[in-house]
């Protein structure tokens, strides 16, 4: 980030934009003709990874979010609530978007020896303890199915210590695939009997959009932020829960017609609500409307 901020100085740039509050800590020093737009993603002091200094920074990081962008934008619509409540408004919530894939080939199953609708997924890209995979190895145990937990991630910033802890407990029935990518991952989303998102700290999460979008039955933790996405749409069970998980899984298990009715439902919401296209409109407005001296989304 000190390094393209620098290099912003010299380059004559129109607009800046910056992903996530954390590098914040440095959007003073970016120059650009019309401005600088940041969006966050979430609140990275809220996750357990982080010690008592990397938390304070980036409690430090969301404060000059809030004051030295001339354009806030939020992919979450509780957190936007939460900004625009704490800091008198300011924040435009404009979501994730989604690219909508047809379903790879089910024979990418086959290095995993899985067959379509024969077992359960979770997608966890960074594997983290606010993930929620003990609550779900817990809820899996409590299961008791014969059908196989897969369980995908292992990728970049992933807690090593405790990924190591959840492969050395009983991990009868249980697939660590490792960090994926392209049409193996994706046919893991669309084969999957039951799609399991038991996170317990999001902003707004690829993962769950990529569940609903394959129109897989998904289960997924209350928290506000999931639910602002799938209420209606998908299966919720209380945050850290393993015995209320336990019985959502069960439920979807036993009701494969309503939960495929589930599915599509929430294809179609996704479809709407997460078009790639409409969420470039947005932003292609903003741009627009900074280029000609306002300021979107300014308090008045």
């Amino acid at each position: 980030m000190w390094s393209a901020s620098i290099a912003s100085r010299k380059g004559g740039f129109d607009i800046i934009h910056i992903h996530s509050t954390d590098p914040c800590l440095l959007a003073w020093l970016p120059k650009s003709r019309y401005g600088t737009v940041a969006t966050s993603h979430g609140q990275a002091y809220v996750r357990k990874k982080w010690g008592i200094f990397e938390r304070r920074m980036s409690m430090l990081a969301e404060k000059w979010f809030m004051k030295i962008p001339a354009v806030k934008t939020c992919v979450s619509m509780p957190l936007t609530d939460y900004y625009n409540r704490k800091y008198h408004g300011g924040v435009i919530y404009i979501p994730n978007g989604i690219t909508m894939r047809i379903k790879p080939d089910a024979a990418e199953l086959e290095k995993w020896d899985l067959k379509p609708g024969g077992f359960i997924f979770c997608s966890a890209g960074r594997i983290e303890r606010t993930k929620g995979l003990s609550t779900l190895i817990e809820a899996y145990r409590m299961l008791g199915v014969e059908m196989p937990l897969v369980i995908a991630g292992g990728g970049a910033a992933t807690d090593t210590a405790y990924f190591e802890e959840l492969k050395g407990g009983d991990t009868k029935g249980i697939v660590f695939t490792g960090f994926l990518t392209g049409d193996e991952f994706f046919a893991l989303y669309a084969h999957a009997a039951v799609f399991v998102f038991p996170s317990e700290y999001e902003a707004m999460s690829m993962a769950l959009l990529e569940g609903l979008s394959f129109g897989t039955p998904t289960v997924y933790s209350d928290i506000p932020e999931n639910e602002a996405v799938a209420a209606g749409i998908g299966y919720p069970f209380r945050v850290s829960d393993s015995a209320d998980l336990k019985e959502k899984l069960l439920h979807v298990l036993s009701n494969p017609a309503e939960a495929q009715a589930m599915g599509r439902k929430a294809m179609g919401r996704i479809t709407e609500n997460h078009s790639w296209e409409a969420i470039a409109r947005q932003y292609h407005d903003i741009y627009m409307k900074m280029a000609e001296g306002a300021r979107p989304g300014r308090p008045e």
